[in-house]
């Protein structure tokens, strides 16, 4: 097995050096040209810059609920995307004059193509941005490095910004809305409250407690007044009782017994005198008892002829007593009366005030209803102001504290800088790749060559023929050298 083994490395190594010319050749070539790359590339230079991104909540853990998060490596994606946009790079181009201002498209297009291809954005970490550019031109790096990252920071900066911006601008809008709103409902509860002043339902049970003191009111006074009522009866009946045309009947009563007692001492019982004046006498008795046993009905023009009558008697210098006792009468009468018009004025006023409260009352449920309606106007507006101001105001520290940590947040570890040698593989480096790649392109070919060679090199090309037997093996004879040989000798 070793003895195959080593014979086959005998054989390789004497076909390479059989064909040794094909290396040569390969090695010689793929040098050159190894060399002629390295000399002939473009020289490419590297600078980098890198950001450090911190959130708040790692800068203060207190304020980390008032402060926008940056989300850098959700957003990482988009960014690089945005940072390789055509309208970003254009204007990189731009600020470093690498457009010439009547340029045509195309070039401007070329341009864009390179920085986009020249540009790269990697995330170290979570927090850490590195961008890299690869240039010809080491003087114009480090400006267009800076333009990138101003950009970068830029774009990473703006969607807070502008969401802090269009939050105060939306909630401000919003907050004058919720004003108007807010100060519309007022006025309606206001102006309803006003109109429903004495059936609101917070005066529900003051108003039932009045409307049943009314009612016992009302029912005092009616006792009270059946009480006057039977008074101003009383003082009518023994007013009436009082009466002038019977104290006359009386007097004619008693003048009539003194003529009838004179008449009787001087005349017997059936004397026509005696018998005129006992006629006259009854007559009179039974007059009295008519006018005592009707019950007699002043009306107002009679009591006022009552009073000018007791009036005058009450000025005369007689010595009747009946006229004061019928203007004593006559007061108590009318005092009965006021006191009667006074219970019934007051009763009349408590049934309009015990009906108005009953319509209160009554109207308390659909008040009620209106006014929750109303209630809950005004509350969901009150609310929704409220979150709003403090939203808006929120927002507003919010803004207050990104421009306050804005210079935190984003800090520039490695700034840009002017590359001194380029990044190009060196000569050296060139020449052992050529080497290599000739070494391998040399024996390809010997290889190549010599399985497409059908001329018998060796025993076992020979032995492939079938019947054909080996008798000898003659080295190689070089014939030129004999020849010179025989001519000299």
């Amino acid at each position: 097995m070793g003895t195959i083994i080593w014979g086959n490395i005998y054989r390789f190594i004497e076909i390479m050096w059989r064909r040794r010319y094909y290396s040569g050749i390969s090695i010689v070539l793929a040098i050159l040209i190894s060399s002629s790359m390295s000399i002939l590339t473009p020289k490419k230079y590297a600078s980098h810059t890198s950001i450090l991104v911190q959130e708040s909540a790692l800068l203060n853990p207190f304020l980390e609920d008032l402060s926008v998060s940056f989300n850098l490596e959700d957003r990482m994606v988009a960014l690089r995307v945005l940072v390789h946009s055509r309208h970003i790079l254009f204007t990189v181009a731009e600020q470093n004059s690498l457009i010439a201002k009547n340029s045509d498209y195309r070039s401007r297009d070329l341009i864009v193509s390179q920085l986009s291809d020249s540009i790269t954005l990697t995330l170290s970490g979570t927090d850490l941005v590195i961008i890299t550019l690869q240039w010809d031109v080491p003087s114009q790096m480090e400006s267009i490095l800076n333009s990138v990252s101003e950009l970068f920071i830029e774009s990473l900066m703006a969607p807070s910004r502008a969401s802090i911006i269009s939050s105060e601008k939306f909630l401000l809008a919003q907050l004058d809305l919720r004003r108007e709103k807010l100060v519309i409902a007022e006025g309606k509860m206001a102006a309803f409250r006003r109109e429903h002043l004495g059936v609101l339902p917070e005066l529900f049970i003051q108003n039932n407690q009045t409307l049943f003191s009314i009612y016992r009111d009302i029912r005092d006074k009616d006792i009270e007044l059946s009480g006057a009522y039977g008074q101003l009866n009383s003082l009518k009946l023994k007013l009436a009782q009082t009466n002038p045309v019977i104290g006359i009947v009386e007097e004619q009563i008693v003048s009539a017994e003194a003529r009838l007692s004179l008449l009787k001492a001087s005349y017997t019982r059936n004397h026509s005198k005696v018998q005129s004046v006992e006629l006259q006498l009854n007559n009179l008795k039974n007059e009295q008892q008519k006018l005592l046993s009707k019950n007699v009905e002043f009306t107002d023009e009679q009591l006022n002829q009552l009073w000018n009558l007791a009036s005058v008697v009450d000025g005369s210098d007689g010595e009747n007593k009946t006229p004061s006792l019928l203007l004593s009468q006559l007061e108590n009468l009318q005092m009965a009366q006021s006191r009667v018009i006074q219970l019934e004025n007051e009763i009349a006023m408590l049934h309009k005030q015990s009906k108005r409260l009953t319509n209160n009352v009554a109207m308390e449920a659909d008040v009620a209803k209106e006014l929750s309606a109303l209630e809950r106007d005004l509350s969901v507006n009150t609310k929704l102001y409220h979150d709003l101001l403090n939203r808006y105001e929120m927002a507003k520290v919010t803004g207050e504290l990104g421009r306050h940590e804005e210079s935190e947040k984003i800090k520039v570890i490695d700034r840009a800088f002017t590359p001194g040698y380029p990044t190009n593989l060196t000569l050296v480096v060139y020449l052992i790749f050529g080497l290599i790649g000739g070494i391998g392109c040399g024996v390809g070919l010997t290889i190549a060559a010599e399985l497409l060679d059908d001329t018998l090199w060796h025993i076992r090309k020979v032995s492939d023929f079938d019947s054909i037997n080996i008798i000898a093996r003659l080295p190689s004879i070089d014939y030129e050298e004999d020849y010179d040989n025989e001519n000299h000798g």
